[in-house]
């Protein structure tokens, strides 16, 4: 595919341009990594180049899914959506779609939240989430000693009570979870479940295969009284820490809302500075916290 006619860059911004009168070219791609973003930018520019597209080696996360198959609402012509590999017949131009789009829900939030009934040994329920998008965040939850119930085909129920005679049940011990593509664990809860495990008793050790130097909130756990030795991107978890309030920061998105579920566990008060990174992935996260009993302020500098 011939992508670019021009291409530069300006106040930290890159451009690109095919030129007037000019239009991509259909070609063949082998993605070395099944990367999200790099799938959904050549499907988009696919569906409009001249000729056939042949994307192998690609993301089969739903969200590529969910785009392929709206891309087809609006005439692209897809084939093997939902598979490693697409082929795209480009089109002179697509349409608007008449019929209702619904965009799937949103399985890292909804798996956040999942994460936040067990960190708090709390008890509720998760809709409209696809339980199907959730089974290696689910699996684990259940290892560790979480009650999951599918109450409908949009449904969940999450109960982290796991207490006997007022003992803590929860275990980490055997645990080990290493993040890759769908349907693998997604890197995008590896900090919020890593959060999860320093409660639990035992070891358990969590490998990010996906991004690196994405133990940057492990650190920041620390100060809240979490036992976890980091070596390159592996973590062991020394379980059965009793976390403690503590001013922390977000360094990233996903970083950032380990720390917010560690500070519904801790004791005494959590302040979380760089709150910004949350606001990317979250929709009123401190309202909806809210509503679950949780006793979050945000300040006005946040």
């Amino acid at each position: 595919m011939h992508i670019v006619y021009g291409l530069w860059s300006r106040n930290g911004k890159v451009y690109a341009e095919c030129g007037r009168g000019r239009r991509l070219k259909g070609g063949s791609f082998h993605l070395d990594y099944p990367s999200v973003g790099a799938t959904n930018t050549l499907l988009m520019a696919s569906t409009l180049a001249q000729g056939v597209t042949a994307l192998s080696n690609v993301a089969q996360e739903p969200e590529v899914n969910d785009l392929s198959k709206f891309l087809i609402k609006c005439g692209a012509e897809i084939e093997g959506a939902g598979t490693s590999n697409l082929l795209i017949r480009g089109k002179d131009r697509l349409y608007g779609c008449d019929e209702p789009v619904i965009i799937i829900p949103d399985r890292i939030e909804a798996g956040t939240f999942a994460i936040a009934a067990a960190i708090s040994r709390s008890c509720f329920s998760i809709s409209p989430v696809i339980p199907a998008h959730l089974t290696s965040l689910l699996q684990k939850l259940e290892a560790a000693g979480c009650k999951i119930t599918q109450t409908s085909h949009d449904a969940i129920q999450l109960s982290g009570i796991c207490e006997e005679n007022g003992i803590d049940r929860f275990k980490g011990t055997g645990i080990h979870i290493q993040t890759g593509p769908y349907p693998e664990f997604p890197t995008d809860l590896q900090p919020q479940m890593l959060a999860f495990l320093t409660t639990c008793k035992g070891q358990s050790v969590v490998q990010e295969t996906v991004f690196e130097d994405r133990m940057r909130h492990v650190r920041e756990l620390q100060k809240m009284g979490a036992r976890v030795q980091v070596s390159g991107n592996t973590a062991l978890i020394l379980g059965g820490s009793n976390l403690c309030g503590s001013s922390v920061v977000a360094r990233d998105l996903r970083g950032g809302a380990s720390l917010v579920l560690a500070g519904l566990a801790a004791s005494g008060t959590t302040e979380i500075d760089g709150v910004f990174h949350i606001d990317r992935g979250y929709e009123d996260l401190k309202g909806k916290l809210q509503s679950l009993g949780a006793n979050v302020k945000r300040s006005s500098f946040s």
